[in-house]
């Protein structure tokens, strides 16, 4: 009787595989060899999965990166504290642990092999389009609490947010004794404020 594959099952061996490389030695270790390797297939089994290591690479994406949108989408519900929600959903956007910091690296390789990819273009969009959707959240859930100036500008800070939230993440990933836990969460939380003190003020 001929042996059912759970292809689905494989192809999640391959991405954990593929993760555990990045974690430990770093994506530019993470070849197509040493995957299938880590795996336990043969380089010509895994191709059957990923032909290209781009496409490697978007199944990780999608299969580790889109968890933390997912997560911080959770946080829409979690807090009944305005401004608490706000800042939660803010900081699991950001690399404050191993984890994330792995994920946001991955991420930044991705974005920058999507400018000659045309592979990896549609993803990279879809993930920031997700930032502008959790953004835009955020400032939605202070809007309904009456904590922002009535005059705000949402479109233009949703962007604003999303460019604090992507700054803050290479800057953790390139200086992380300067921008700590700690640090990042001072920082995300002085920006909220600072935009809802103009309700206030007004």
């Amino acid at each position: 009787m001929p042996k059912v594959v759970d292809h689905e099952q494989k192809r999640k061996l391959i991405a954990e595989s593929a993760w555990h490389i990045i974690e430990e030695k770093g994506i530019e270790h993470a070849s197509i060899r040493a995957v299938a390797a880590a795996a336990g297939l043969s380089p010509g089994a895994l191709r059957h999965y990923f032909s290209t290591q781009d496409e490697l690479l978007l199944f990780i994406v999608d299969y580790y990166l889109t968890r933390g949108v997912a997560r911080a989408e959770e946080r829409l519900e979690i807090s009944p504290i305005p401004m608490k929600a706000a800042r939660e959903i803010l900081l699991q956007l950001l690399p404050l642990d191993a984890e994330k910091r792995t994920a946001s690296g991955v991420w930044w390789i991705f974005a920058i092999r999507s400018f000659t990819s045309l592979a990896l273009q549609a993803k990279k969009d879809e993930l920031t389009d997700g930032l502008h959707y959790l953004t835009n959240a955020v400032l939605e859930i202070l809007a309904k609490a009456e904590l922002l100036p009535p005059s705000v500008d949402i479109q233009l800070e949703t962007l604003r947010l999303a460019a604090l939230v992507e700054g803050l993440t290479i800057l953790t990933l390139l200086r992380p004794e300067l921008y700590t836990p700690e640090t990042v969460e001072r920082i995300v939380a002085r920006h909220l404020q600072e935009l809802c003190a103009q309700a206030a003020e007004g």
